[in-house]
């Protein structure tokens, strides 16, 4: 459950609602708008340090390029968006995305991080992800 706070057209106002969870939601006619989790973390060799993050437990690496994120608090569906950066200190361009044979889950999202040109498969020195959601 959540805190909510729903800026609604039809109630010419405000609405509060709140539970004992600590979330907090902000609502637009009933639709969240603000993040439901966020990371950021590094890749040092195969190990993973985890910077700063909201709503998410882990990032664990599975190979080269391959990473799960986990989330504290499950996802009400697997139907969330998934945006973000990552940094590399090699000269070409690497991009991320949904790993194409693992369907997100409510409770983790597995991402690749590729090169541009080739599609290989690398490891991004820092990744800073955000996951919007109801």
């Amino acid at each position: 459950m959540a805190s909510t706070i729903n800026a609604s057209s039809t109630a010419n106002g405000i609405v509060s609602t709140a539970d004992a969870s600590g979330i907090l939601k902000v609502q637009s006619n009933g639709v969240t708008t603000n993040a439901v989790a966020w990371v950021n973390w590094g890749v040092s060799g195969t190990t993973v340090t985890v910077n700063n993050s909201y709503n998410v437990t882990s990032v664990t690496r599975v190979g080269t390029g391959d990473y799960t994120v986990n989330f504290t608090n499950a996802m009400p569906n697997a139907n969330y968006v998934v945006s973000g950066t990552c940094q590399t200190t090699v000269s070409y361009a690497i991009a991320f995305g949904i790993k194409y044979n693992v369907a997100p889950t409510t409770t983790s999202c597995e991402l690749y991080t590729f090169t541009v040109t080739t599609a290989a498969l690398v490891d991004s020195t820092l990744y800073g992800l955000v996951f919007f959601g109801s």
